[in-house]
């Protein structure tokens, strides 16, 4: 069972370590997949069934590698930007879909803590790219025109 942490909530901090998942179905689906109506994200063996989603996504590895690469350089300009608006939204938005399985923690604390905003700004750039058109799989055009540590 994951328990939340004193830094946070606990599927909050499952999902930044499961950046893949989220790559390809956002936040809310990762979330509803996830989620049981009476324990959401608190259930023995969340961890294990995010690992076994991982592994059966290695067909769009690439895709996930890519989008990934790319949000973490989107979350890097958005913490060097320091529009305090735009990260509060970004922040908001992603404790707004992650829903009753992240209300054990707040814009104020996540924007407080450096480490764990570089992250979550990571799921809400993840979380857009995963709603993008689905013309993205892997060996086709990349995302971006930038290059990326993941592609190069």
């Amino acid at each position: 069972m994951y328990v939340p942490t004193f830094g946070g909530s606990g599927l909050l901090h499952l999902l930044v370590a499961h950046p893949r998942v989220v790559a390809i179905f956002g936040v809310a689906a990762t979330v509803g997949a996830l989620a049981a109506p009476h324990a959401p994200g608190r259930l023995i063996g969340t961890a294990d069934h995010l690992t076994r989603i991982e592994s059966a996504l290695r067909p769009q590895v690439a895709v996930a590698e890519e989008r990934q690469a790319a949000a973490e350089e989107a979350a890097v300009r958005l913490l060097e930007q320091n529009d305090r608006k735009e990260i509060e939204a970004a922040v908001r938005q992603v404790l707004r879909v992650c829903g009753p399985a992240c209300t054990d923690i707040s814009t104020d604390r996540v924007v407080g803590d450096r480490a764990l905003l570089a992250q979550v700004l990571m799921l809400s750039e993840l979380d857009k790219l995963a709603r993008l058109p689905r013309t993205d799989v892997a060996g086709g055009p990349k995302l971006t025109d930038r290059p990326t540590g993941a592609a190069n």
